[in-house]
C-alpha cells in the first residue's frame, strides 16, 4: 500500500509547483500595491497608463534580487490553499491505488491455488468418469443418453436448446418424467427426476447419479467453453458421461486427473455409416438432390441460396444460429417429414442435429469467426460432413462441394489438433470481492492461471459492466445483467439491453407490458409479409428481442 504524505512532506515533494504558486502570489501581491500607490500619487492617472506602469515595474521587480528573497522567505500559508487543492487531489489518487490493491490483493486471496478448489462440494466426492469418444453419427451420444434414462436422478448438458428439447421429448415419450431448462424458457415437470438443459444451466450444486455432458470439445470454444470446464470441474454426480470427438481426449483425461476422479470406462466409437467423397462433380444449383444439406456459412449466403432453390421450385428448408428457436425446430421439422427435400444450412448443423441428410454439400470454404475470415479447421469440416449418411435411413454418407473441392477433400483426411486447454470463465463468486465488479474482472483477467485453463474472453462483458455501473452498485445484478444471452454485435439488441438492464438497476421490477405489446403489432406485421426470406429475417429481428425481454 502506497502511504499518505502529511501536507508538509508534499509541499516539499512537489517544491516546484509551491515555488510556482509562491512567486505568483508575490508578484500578485507587488502588482496590487503598486497600482494602490501609483493612484495615491496621481489620482487622476488614466486607466491605460497604469496598467502599462504597472506591467513595466512588475517586470524589472521579477528580475530583481528583492523577488527572489521574497518567493523564499514567503510562509507556507500564503499558498496553501492553492496547494491544497493538489494535495486533496493526490490524497484522492492514493486512495483509489490503495482501494485497487487491496482489491487485487482480495481478488488473488479469493481465486484458489487450484481452480478445482473453487468447486468444494464436488472435490468432496470421488466421481467416476465414462468417456464416449467417436466422429459424428457414431452413436456416442445415444449410447450415454440410454444411462441417463435408467438413472433414479439424471442431468443432460446440451450444448444447443434444440438438443436439449430433443432429449426432453424423447424422454418424457419413454415414460420417464423429465424438466426442460435453458436460457430462453424452462419446462418443469411437477416431481420430474431428470432434467435436459443448456450447459450454462447446470445446477453444479445439486446432487445426480448420473450426468450427460454432450459435445465437450466444445470445451475450447472462447466464448462458450467455460461452461464446459464447469462441469466437469463441479457436477455433483457419481457418474459423469462425457461425449466428445476424439481430439478432447487428452484434455478432458487430464481434467480428470486433475480433479482426482477416476475414468472407469472408455467407449471408444466408430461411424456406423461409411462416410465418402462423391465422385461425381457438383455444380450449384443443378447439382443439388433430395437429401442435400448445403452448407454456407452466413445468414446472408443461407436466405441467398434458398432463394434461388426456390426460384427453381426447389422446396427447402433453412436452418442457422441466429434463426429463431421455434423458427429453426420449424424447419427441421419440414425437413424430417420430407415436406422439404434439401437443406440449407450453415455450420449450426453440425450440433448434434440429426437429420436425414444423404449428402453433405461445402458451397463455401471460409468463415467469419468473429474476429476473422478464415479458412475452416479440418475438425470443423469433419463435424459438419459427417452429419451425412443417417444410421437406419441411408447405408452411407456422402460429402461434396463447389469450389473448393481438393480442401475439403484434404481436411477430411487430415487429423484434427488435439485440444490442449480449457477455457475458464469469469467466475461467479468474486463478486464478493470488495470493490467495483468492472475492477475485479479487470484484475481478474490479469491473473495468470495452471497450464491447463486459459480464460474466456470477458471484453464485452467488460463494456456492458462499465456501463451498468453508472446506475447501480449491486455487483450480484451486475453480474446477472452481463450474463445475460443476447446479441451483443447488434446496436439496436445494446441499446435495448442498455434501456432493460438501466430499469431493471433503477426500478428493481420491471413491467415490459408496453414493450411486449408494441412486439406483437410487429409481429403481426412480419408475418403477414409474403416474399419468405423477408419474413423469416423480420421474424428473427424480432426473435432476438423477444428473447432478450
Amino acid at each position: 500500500m502506497t502511504e499518505l504524505m502529511s501536507f508538509e512532506e508534499f509541499l516539499k515533494e512537489n517544491e516546484k509547483t509551491a515555488k510556482t504558486y509562491a512567486k505568483q502570489y508575490v508578484e500578485g501581491e507587488y502588482r496590487r500595491k503598486y497600482k494602490e500607490e501609483a493612484r495615491k500619487k496621481n489620482p487622476d492617472l488614466k486607466k491605460n497608463q497604469l496598467n502599462k506602469m504597472t506591467v513595466s515595474a512588475v517586470e524589472a521587480f521579477k528580475k530583481s534580487p528583492d523577488f527572489e528573497k521574497l518567493v523564499e522567505k514567503l510562509p507556507a500559508e500564503k499558498i496553501k490553499n492553492k496547494m491544497m487543492v493538489h494535495y486533496n487531489h493526490y490524497c484522492e489518487e492514493v486512495e483509489t491505488l490503495n482501494e485497487y490493491e487491496r482489491m487485487s490483493e482480495a481478488v488473488v486471496t479469493a481465486i484458489p491455488e487450484h481452480i478445482k478448489d473453487a468447486y468444494p462440494k464436488s472435490r468432496m466426492m470421488k466421481r467416476k468418469f465414462i468417456l464416449h469418444i467417436g466422429p459424428t453419427n457414431s452413436g456416442k451420444t445415444f449410447t450415454a443418453l440410454q444411462k441417463f434414462r435408467e438413472a433414479r436422478e439424471a442431468a443432460y448438458l446440451a450444448p444447443l436448446r434444440l438438443l436439449a428439447l430433443e432429449v426432453y421429448e424423447n424422454t418424457n415419450a419413454a415414460g420417464v418424467e423429465c424438466s426442460l431448462l435453458t436460457g430462453e424458457e424452462e419446462a418443469i415437470v411437477n416431481g420430474a427426476s431428470h432434467v435436459s438443459e443448456t450447459i450454462e444451466m447446470a445446477d453444479l450444486g445439486k446432487h445426480y447419479d448420473v450426468a450427460v455432458i454432450d459435445e465437450c470439445q466444445m470445451i475450447a470454444d472462447e466464448s462458450r467453453g467455460g461452461a464446459w470446464t464447469a462441469a466437469i470441474l463441479g457436477l455433483c454426480a457419481e457418474e459423469i458421461h462425457i461425449c466428445m470427438a476424439p481430439n478432447a481426449e487428452d484434455i478432458v483425461r487430464r481434467l480428470v486427473e486433475y480433479c482426482g476422479d477416476e475414468i472407469v470406462e472408455i467407449d471408444r466409437k466408430e461411424r456406423m455409416t461409411p462416410l465418402t467423397l462423391d465422385e461425381d462433380g457438383f455444380r450449384f444449383p443443378d447439382g443439388v438432390k433430395p437429401g442435400d444439406a448445403l452448407i454456407v456459412f452466413s445468414k446472408r449466403s443461407v436466405i441467398n441460396v434458398a432463394a434461388e432453390l426456390q426460384a427453381r421450385k426447389i422446396a427447402c428448408s433453412m436452418i442457422y444460429g441466429a434463426l429463431p428457436y421455434e423458427t429453426r425446430k420449424a424447419e427441421t421439422e419440414r425437413f424430417l417429414s420430407g415436406e422439404t427435400q434439401v437443406v440449407v444450412a450453415t455450420d449450426a448443423i453440425g450440433m448434434g442435429l440429426n437429420l436425414p441428410v444423404k449428402r453433405v454439400v461445402f458451397l463455401e470454404t471460409e468463415k467469419f469467426d468473429g474476429y476473422e475470415v478464415r479458412l475452416l479447421k479440418p475438425e470443423e469440416v469433419q463435424q459438419i460432413a459427417g452429419r451425412a449418411g443417417r444410421k437406419g435411413i441411408y447405408d452411407e454418407g456422402k460429402f461434396t462441394a463447389g469450389k473448393g473441392r481438393k480442401f475439403i477433400r484434404r481436411s477430411m483426411s487430415m487429423k484434427p489438433e488435439d485440444i490442449n486447454f480449457a477455457r475458464i470463465r469469469f467466475p461467479r463468486f468474486l463478486t464478493a470481492v470488495e470493490g467495483k465488479l468492472s475492477d475485479v474482472m479487470n484484475k481478474w483477467d490479469e491473473v495468470e492461471t495452471e497450464s491447463l485453463f486459459l480464460k474466456a474472453d470477458i471484453e464485452q462483458q467488460l463494456k456492458l459492466c462499465e456501463w451498468i455501473e453508472n446506475y447501480t452498485d449491486n455487483k450480484d445484478l451486475i453480474y446477472r445483467l452481463i450474463n445475460v444471452p443476447f446479441n451483443e454485435k447488434n446496436d439496436d439488441m445494446v441499446l435495448l439491453w442498455q434501456t432493460l438492464a438501466k430499469r431493471v438497476a433503477e426500478e428493481h421490477t420491471v413491467d415490459l407490458t408496453g414493450e411486449i405489446e408494441v412486439l406483437d403489432i410487429e409481429k403481426r406485421r412480419a408475418v403477414s409479409i409474403s416474399d419468405i426470406n423477408k419474413r423469416i429475417q423480420e421474424l428473427e429481428w424480432l426473435y432476438q428481442k423477444y428473447d432478450l425481454i
